[in-house]
């Protein structure tokens, strides 16, 4: 009972807060609903952007690959995000920038800003939206794994609706300043939790034990570095142009903000050594997992009292919700902005809501009846995001470059990438979207020579 009522607390909290957050700004535009107007200080767009090094994904996705998956997942999962700071803090500037010089609200703005093209941006808009797809799915999946170990007489469905229409109440009432603010919760919860189960292993185990289970962990072999290493650069530069991020980025204040965030955030990979603690221990001590994305949350209700286990579920819950908010903020701006043309402003808002409606019921089907190892989703995810990366690099550093080059080299990219995926053809290693990309990039960087060519021979 005591665990039911800590976690409704802190559900209600969030729900409050997320009323709170639209105090002075209860008329909004689109412009305040997507991003806040631009009105973000440091703290609430840092809150907001490292919220997917601690989405639902990593908490518990990191933990169940790493007791799966052994060092070759841990050696790319935490090199994707390591890398993806420092990348970001030259690359996310340039991006506030640019945003700003167009007046965008999402990332395609960008897009069709530059190459002033509407078939470039009406692709890159569907793909964005494909690919983003199933990470709703991930959120609710990783929200039922955690409600699923209170053992409440309660269906799976009715869970995962609840979870959507807190979701889409946050956002009906304050837009993308309802998640924000709701991720200081978030991400102060997310921390005391990891510190109370890392700090509880260590006391019902020895080391030891937990040195036995790290070497019993699979190792990596040649195929899987070259599979590592082509990951790492694929996902951590996907990681920055991700449509989220970039709304996320447009929220700030200034690209000084947006810099200074970057040098900070890898403050928070701390985490990751006492999230292992979780799978070695598991492993160690024999811990009958009920499911395979469940194995930090089972960790939490074994080790730890009632009110510690409520705490660690509100965490993941509040983790799963703020990104879930996110991607439906995305979506939602990308059909309405970008897919659909000339919705009046005062209209965007209301046609938003219904497509967040549509997306959030898809989750929660999708959550019923598929099932998938967290990162695996998010590695499929970012086989067709990275393939924005040559067209944004390309608008930041003003480049020459046709559409229909950039179009092509982007579809192509896709193509190559879902292909080798979906068909199972062996690469020796290689991330299938590194694969794409590289056919990407010749194509860009190919039209771009022929560009440059052609003007140097016109000036002479």
């Amino acid at each position: 009972m005591t665990s039911s009522i800590v976690f409704a607390a802190i559900i209600v909290l969030s729900f409050g807060v997320a009323l709170f957050s639209r105090h002075n700004h209860t008329k909004q535009d689109s412009r305040d609903f997507f991003t806040a107007s631009s009105q973000f200080g440091g703290i609430l767009v840092f809150l907001l952007t490292v919220g997917e090094t601690y989405s639902i994904g990593s908490i518990m996705g990191f933990p169940a690959a790493a007791m799966h998956q052994g060092l070759p997942f841990i050696d790319w999962f935490l090199g994707y995000i390591v890398l993806a700071y420092p990348v970001g803090y030259f690359l996310n500037p340039l991006l506030w920038k640019a945003g700003k010089r167009y007046g965008a609200l999402t990332f395609a703005d960008l897009i069709k800003a530059h190459y002033q093209s509407r078939f470039l941006e009406i692709c890159v808009t569907i793909s964005a939206i494909f690919f983003l797809l199933p990470l709703g799915e991930l959120q609710m999946a990783g929200l039922l794994a955690t409600i699923a170990e209170f053992h409440w007489s309660i269906s799976p469905l009715l869970v995962a609706s609840g979870a959507a229409l807190l979701t889409f109440s946050w956002l009906a009432f304050s837009g993308v300043r309802g998640p924000a603010f709701v991720s200081a919760i978030k991400d102060t919860i997310v921390i005391v939790a990891i510190v109370l189960i890392a700090v509880a292993v260590l006391h019902k185990s020895s080391w030891h034990a937990l040195a036995a289970a790290s070497r019993a962990m699979p190792l990596s072999t040649p195929q899987g570095n070259v599979y590592a290493i082509t990951t790492i650069f694929t996902q951590a530069i996907g990681f920055c142009v991700a449509p989220q991020t970039i709304a996320f980025i447009f929220t700030a204040k200034s690209a000084r903000t947006v810099r200074r965030n970057q040098i900070i955030m890898p403050l928070y990979m701390l985490m990751f050594p006492l999230l292992l603690l979780s799978a070695l221990y598991a492993d160690a001590s024999g811990l009958k997992i009920t499911g395979q994305n469940s194995v930090f949350i089972t960790v939490a209700s074994t080790l730890l009292p009632s009110w510690g286990f409520a705490l660690v579920a509100a965490a993941c819950t509040l983790s799963a919700l703020v990104i879930l908010a996110g991607i439906c903020l995305s979506i939602g701006s990308l059909v309405t902005h970008n897919l659909i043309k000339n919705v009046p402003d005062n209209r965007q808002k209301f046609y938003a809501k219904i497509v967040i409606t549509i997306y959030l019921a898809f989750s929660v089907y999708a959550a019923m009846h598929f099932s998938a190892l967290m990162p695996v989703l998010t590695t499929v995810y970012y086989f067709g995001i990275v393939q924005l990366v040559p067209a944004i690099l390309c608008m930041v550093l003003n480049l020459s470059v046709r559409p229909r080059f950039i179009a092509a080299g982007f579809i192509g990219g896709e193509i190559v990438s879902l292909s080798l995926g979906f068909f199972s053809i062996p690469t020796q290693g290689v991330n299938v979207g590194f694969i794409g990309l590289l056919l990407n990039a010749a194509i860009v960087t190919a039209a771009a020579l022929m560009a440059t060519s052609k003007f140097k021979s016109i000036k002479i």
